[in-house]
């Protein structure tokens, strides 16, 4: 988000996942996938003596929530790293069994609205794509460096992509003349694919 830009956001099904997590004042509760925090700060708002763990991936939406969950942090433990790594994050805290879970699932929208991340192609970025960017591994990396059979399997089975052949060949042989460094780039590559 710019400086100067106010802060809004309606998280998804609000109403419906408060009401569905009977929130206890001194229940234990996790968020498995903060995000912008719009769950959390409900959640937290609710609770008197309990207490909200959180989780992301995303560094930058554990930083963001500092503000966005200010007045609510005393009762809030904000963790980085993977909900499905949820054993071993909680594993030594001390914490447990929960009252209720909440999960959800996808990309964020600051990820798809913030053009450096490059998730989007509706802007011209670096190939990053990660989730969480203190990994290694970006986009570029796989997009360049991974077998051809590599990228059809991915194509193929997580983006059950009926033309991941045609892809995958194409990316092949463009990144042979020169690597594919932006979001628009492999666009352009996967649309001289398709036929």
């Amino acid at each position: 988000m710019e400086q100067g830009q106010t802060y809004s956001h309606r998280p998804v099904l609000l109403d419906e996942c408060i009401e569905g997590l009977r929130i206890r004042p001194g229940g234990l509760y996790l968020d498995g996938t903060l995000g912008r925090a719009g769950h959390s700060r409900e959640i937290a708002r609710r609770l008197d003596t309990g207490r909200l763990v959180c989780i992301d991936r995303d560094q930058a939406a554990l930083d963001a929530a500092q503000d966005r969950l200010a007045g609510c942090l005393d009762k809030v433990e904000l963790i980085h790293g993977n909900f499905g790594d949820l054993a071993e994050l909680l594993d030594g805290r001390g914490l447990g069994p929960f009252d209720g879970m909440l999960f959800d699932l996808g990309v964020s929208s600051p990820q798809l609205d913030d053009p450096e991340r490059g998730f989007s192609y509706m802007h011209d970025a670096p190939l990053d794509m990660r989730m969480d960017r203190s990994e290694a591994l970006t986009a570029a990396i796989v997009v360049n460096e991974w077998p051809q059979e590599e990228l059809k399997r991915i194509l193929w089975q997580y983006g059950e992509e009926r033309y991941a052949p045609q892809i995958a060949g194409a990316i092949a042989r463009r990144r042979a003349d020169k690597p594919i460094g932006t979001t628009l780039e492999l666009v352009e590559v996967i649309r001289g694919a398709m036929p």
